[in-house]
């Protein structure tokens, strides 16, 4: 058996990495990555079968539950701070109206269900194939690709409705 140091070390600055890419912040990752090495350490006497395996497992589920908290945070932080920001420029505007994009694209993955979010996630933040999430979620391809479907399907409906509306603004323009 592979003792916990030895561990850490190999498998510490991977996992980093791959948190880094899904929570887009380096010190969360790390923050993350330390505390599911914490609750490794306190079952590592229960003899995890492939400790690779949980590591990374647990890690990506603690990034994907800390974007799902901070979107919320941050639509709740937006709404409540700055409800109705008047903007000085053009750009100003765009940026807002990017912003807002952003939030119902953020709303619309968070109405997903719990498997279909998880599985856009990790197909869009993680960069997974299909294969892999397949393989990580325990599920057969075929229902990853119809979660990747049904995602991209309500995702579809805001931007052709954003795109209605853009073509409208710009024709009265």
């Amino acid at each position: 058996m592979v003792d916990f140091e030895q561990i850490f070390k190999i498998n510490y600055p991977t996992l980093c990495k791959q948190v880094a890419r899904i929570t887009r912040d380096i010190d969360a990752a790390e923050d993350i990555v330390q505390e599911v090495f914490v609750n490794f350490w306190e079952k590592y006497h229960q003899n995890i079968e492939n400790p690779q395996a949980y590591l990374y497992k647990a890690c990506i589920n603690k990034a994907l539950n800390f974007v799902n908290v901070n979107n919320r945070r941050t639509e709740i932080d937006k709404t409540v701070i700055h409800p109705n920001h008047a903007t000085e420029t053009r750009s100003s505007d765009q940026d807002m109206e990017f912003r807002e994009l952003e939030l119902q694209v953020a709303s619309l993955i968070e109405s997903l269900t719990p498997m279909c979010k998880k599985v856009f996630l990790l197909s869009r933040y993680e960069e997974m194939s299909h294969k892999e999430i397949a393989a990580f979620l325990e599920i057969s391809p075929n229902t990853v690709d119809n979660h990747i479907k049904k995602a991209l399907s309500v995702l579809r409906r805001l931007l052709v409705l954003v795109l209605s509306l853009l073509q409208v603004f710009y024709n009265l323009s």
